[in-house]
């Protein structure tokens, strides 16, 4: 493929929806934009779902903000604040906040209700968009958040187009919809693997990528029952756009400008209905796993469709097959086969044998089969040789089986062509202005001068015998010179007045002073105004009080474990009903001991549209029936609970109480204790314990739900899996989702004199 030397696309008229691209650091986002890209979303150095990208600092968000408006039309760009904030981390929390209320980005996107909650009120002018970690997968969850302020809810990615379309129509919110990149196995932000197995967290940026881990059977055999598929759907941009999204998302803030830009190129020109831009080839020689339209066609997909059980990371497009690999005179070794797309020096290729590792080589010699004459590049359709160096054949003999017999697939996983079709534009800071306005005032006077920014309460003055101009034109020139000088500072002198009576000379010495003076004193008052801001936010918090709580024990269960469930000694069981009707819901819970006022009934995590209607007949029929205590796992629960008058209502450890602020959010909404979350540390844990309301109630024991994922893992009719750490694991069905957990409970050490509960609730 070939592309101009300057592939950037300005004077593009704007269309809908927005193409919204991953910018793991600058030249990523240079890229993206370069490429065609609406918008881009990029992380902070803290709190970031992808903590191990280059991430940006401030004045990095200030430069590419400066340089995304200045294009045409002007692009946007959303900072990532999508982790879970513990209570300690607050303060730098508001600091964070304070800054960006200054930077103004387009949006934040968030996953903690809390930070949300600190956003909304004291920083009003940043808006706001929902992470998928959010869980947002009916309509009912995506009008929940918009009635937190959210004015963009990232839908599920385990969603339909006949979902999307509903949810686009009647949800309330903008929806923004990933089109492209990695799929988690577990639904976003119900992963606890990671944080469990690893102690990385992935609802706090460190994600170890567990599914990607493979697992041993009990037979010994070796499998990826997690691994998933990429997501591709190049084939239904049409529908996401005729459904109503307003966003089409590229997953990759980890990955290369070389994958961003061919990335946001091939559907950019899909979007824009024009030819010439890569090809799905293409894509591949760049990064390609197995791909997947996911759940898009239906909900009933085979996870066969999905998963991907033989291969994990990059294979490339392939290109051919292995004849044989032969010896020239010289005793050199060369690997010959038929390419169907073209190579030149420097490619990369992979020798692929179902059963082993691939072998990978970068193209250092070649020629065509025929001529054997060395070669730069052959054209597709050729009968090609490949050098294979003698270290590498040493490197083979050592692996014991080479997967370079006849028959292996040869993939190009590298391209120089491809490379070169997409240059990392370049960037001076200087050709953009990216600092704050200010309007400032100069004034000349015998004794010396001054300058005044009125807007920001700063004066500062030099003081220098001035003398009489001999051109007094050509002062205000000088001015405007000297002040103009603000590169690497946060301001922008853009409206400059010059009060000069006497028409007076200033030496650009003495201007220069002046100006550095000036911007000292607007960065003290800056930094003054956002350390006020933020201290007023974290003062905003509720205050920690826990004195004359009685503490309780609570036991959860699901329906099925009704009959022999040690109830005995429990203040409350909480029983989760999954998609019961209410007549079954009565029929387990006619156990006796079973009472309306000792029974809490808990709503699923995850319910998809089309059954939330018989969810919410079942709710208000048992709350007719005498259950006035209830439990939520989700936004969406919390909101069907509230609508069906019910005001006893607990928050189950799914909705992520991890600070101050999220807590009395959910206390907003109607909460009155909440299940802390297994991912936590012991300090978090203490603090929690200090929260005035909602009460907080700690697990003493549970089977942790390490995956909870709509798709059915490829076990391989394996009873349960082990990892290499020698923890053995468990996959069962509950609520239509599929459940990974440890073989065996969990024991928690609550803080004494705590509430606590005994969660069967995810045991097999």
């Amino acid at each position: 493929m070939t592309k101009p030397e300057s592939y950037i696309a300005t004077d593009r008229r704007p269309r809908a929806p927005e193409l919204l691209a991953p910018a793991g650091d600058f030249d990523c986002a240079l890229a993206a934009f370069a490429a065609g890209a609406d918008a881009v979303y990029l992380g902070l150095k803290s709190f970031s779902a992808r903590a191990e990208a280059g991430n940006f600092t401030l004045a990095q968000l200030r430069e590419i903000l400066a340089f995304a408006r200045s294009l045409s039309p002007g692009r946007k760009i959303y900072v990532t604040l999508n982790t879970l904030v513990y209570e300690a981390e607050i303060p730098a929390l508001c600091d964070t906040l304070a800054a960006l209320s200054d930077i103004r980005p387009d949006a934040l996107i968030v996953q903690d209700l809390g930070v949300a909650a600190i956003a909304r009120r004291c920083f009003p002018s940043l808006e706001l968009h929902a992470s998928t970690q959010l869980v947002a997968h009916n309509i009912q969850g995506v009008r929940a958040l918009a009635a937190l302020g959210f004015s963009r809810v990232v839908a599920a990615r385990e969603l339909s187009l006949e979902e999307l379309r509903g949810i686009c129509a009647r949800g309330g919110a903008e929806i923004e919809v990933f089109v492209h990149g990695a799929l988690c196995y577990s639904i976003s932000g119900l992963c606890l693997f990671s944080a469990v197995e690893n102690a990385r967290s992935g609802n706090r940026g460190r994600c170890a990528y567990c599914c990607r881990q493979s697992c041993e059977t009990p037979d010994g055999r070796k499998i990826l029952p997690f691994s998933m598929r990429d997501l591709r759907l190049d084939g239904f941009l049409g529908e996401l756009a005729a459904a109503g999204a307003a966003s089409l998302k590229i997953e990759g803030r980890m990955k290369s400008p070389l994958y961003v830009a061919s990335a946001v190129s091939y559907y950019r020109h899909l979007l824009d209905g024009e030819p010439g831009g890569p090809s799905v080839a293409d894509l591949e020689t760049v990064f390609s796993r197995r791909t997947t339209s996911f759940y898009i066609p239906g909900a009933d997909r085979p996870a066969e469709e999905i998963l991907d059980g033989e291969s994990l990371g990059h294979l490339g497009t392939r290109i051919g097959t292995l004849k044989r690999v032969t010896k020239d005179r010289e005793g050199r070794s060369w690997i010959r086969f038929r390419t169907e797309r073209a190579l030149e020096l420097h490619d990369g290729l992979q020798f692929v044998r179902p059963g082993l590792r691939p072998f990978g080589l970068a193209v250092t010699a070649l020629r065509t089969a025929i001529s054997r004459r060395p070669a730069f590049s052959v054209p597709a359709d050729s009968d090609v040789e490949v050098f294979l160096p003698v270290e590498r054949i040493r490197e083979l003999s050592r692996s014991g089986e080479s997967p370079l017999r006849e028959g292996a697939a040869v993939y190009c996983s590298a391209s120089e062509a491809v490379r070169r079709a997409f240059p990392v534009p370049s960037f001076r800071p200087s050709s953009v202005d990216c600092g704050t306005p200010a309007e400032i005032s100069v004034s000349l006077s015998p004794d010396g001068v001054s300058a005044s920014a009125p807007a920001f309460g700063v004066t500062v003055s030099v003081a220098a015998p001035l003398e009489k101009a001999r051109n007094s034109a050509l002062t205000l020139d000088a001015v405007r010179k000297a002040f103009s000088r603000t590169g690497g500072t946060e301001w922008s002198f853009a409206g400059i007045s010059v009060l000069d009576p006497d028409s007076l000379f200033a030496p650009p010495a003495a201007l220069n002073a002046l100006r550095r003076e000036l911007v000292a004193k607007l960065d003290a008052a800056a930094a003054d105004s956002r350390a006020r801001r933020a201290a007023e936010a974290f003062a905003s918090l509720p205050a920690f009080s826990a004195s004359g709580r009685a503490s309780a024990r609570s036991l959860k269960i699901r329906l099925d474990q009704v009959e022999s469930a040690p109830v005995e000694g429990f203040a409350e069981t909480v029983v989760s009903i999954g998609r019961a009707s209410s007549p079954g819901v009565l029929s387990a819970l006619s156990r006796p001991g079973f009472k309306c006022g000792t029974v809490r009934l808990a709503l699923p995590v995850w319910t998809r549209d089309c059954d939330f209607p018989a969810l919410a007949e079942t709710v208000r029929a048992l709350a007719g029936n005498g259950f006035v205590r209830w439990e939520a796992a989700d936004l969406a629960g919390l909101s069907l609970l509230r609508e069906s008058g019910v005001e006893d209502v607990t928050a189950d450890w799914t909705l992520y109480a991890f600070n101050r602020a999220a807590c009395a959010q959910l206390a907003a909404l109607g909460v009155r204790r909440f299940t802390v979350s297994p991912e936590n540390t012991r300090e978090n844990i203490e603090n929690l314990s200090r929260v005035a309301a909602p009460e907080p109630v700690f697990l003493e024991e549970q089977r942790i739900p390490l995956f909870i994922s709509a798709v059915k893992p490829g076990t391989r009719g394996a009873e349960f899996l082990r990892l290499k750490s020698g923890a053995e694991l468990g996959v069962s069905s509950i609520d239509g989702l599929w459940i990974t957990a440890r073989k065996h409970r969990t024991k928690f050490n609550p803080p004494p004199g705590a509430s606590t509960r005994l969660d069967l609730s995810w045991d097999m």
